[in-house]
This record gives structure tokens, sequence and C-alpha cells, in this order.
């Protein structure tokens, strides 16, 4: 059996999984209460139903609720209302800085 190594989804901290961490069912991990908290995580009471799932999670964040949303996908979002592909934008910020 190993460990398994994390970087804080907050802070950037690695930390191992064999000592304390908190963690969402939705898959993000916190090095510590504080992290977690500012990431929106709490216990749920009545539990929390993931949209288009069927099960209950006991925990929630604010990425699994849809209150939050990663950089990749605000990105991917922004580039689909521009109508631009990331490579297309890469080669203006290329002739820009030439």
């Amino acid at each position: 059996m190993g460990v398994d190594w994390y970087a804080c989804e907050t802070c950037g901290e690695t930390f191992p999984d064999c000592g304390d961490y908190v963690w969402c069912e939705c898959g993000r991990h916190w090095c510590s209460d504080d992290c977690a908290e500012s990431d929106g995580f709490r216990q749920e009471e009545d539990g929390y139903t993931p949209k288009g799932s069927s099960y209950e999670q006991e925990t929630s964040c604010n990425y699994c609720r849809g209150e939050e949303f990663e950089d990749a996908e605000v990105l991917n979002l922004a580039l689909e209302l521009l109508g631009k592909s990331r490579d297309e934008l890469a080669k203006v910020l290329k002739e820009r800085k030439a």
C-alpha cells in the first residue's frame, strides 16, 4: 500500500493521503479546513444530489454545486463565445510579443 500525494485546491501545497486533509465526494482535496471552507466545502445534513446524478453526497463544495468554475471551463466558454480556438489566440499573442 502506497501513499498518494495531492495538491491543495486552494493554496497549492502538497500533502499525503496518510495525514489530515479534507476531501469532497466530487473529488476535490484540500490541505486544511480553512482551505476547504474557502471553496465552500460543507457537510450536508440532508445530502446533496449533483446535477445529472442519481446518488446523494454527504459533502459538497462550490464546484460540485455549480457555484464556482475551474479556470479551464471559463476559458473554454470564452473561446466558444469569441468563435476562436486556443491556437488562434496563441498566434495573436506571439505576434504581439514579436
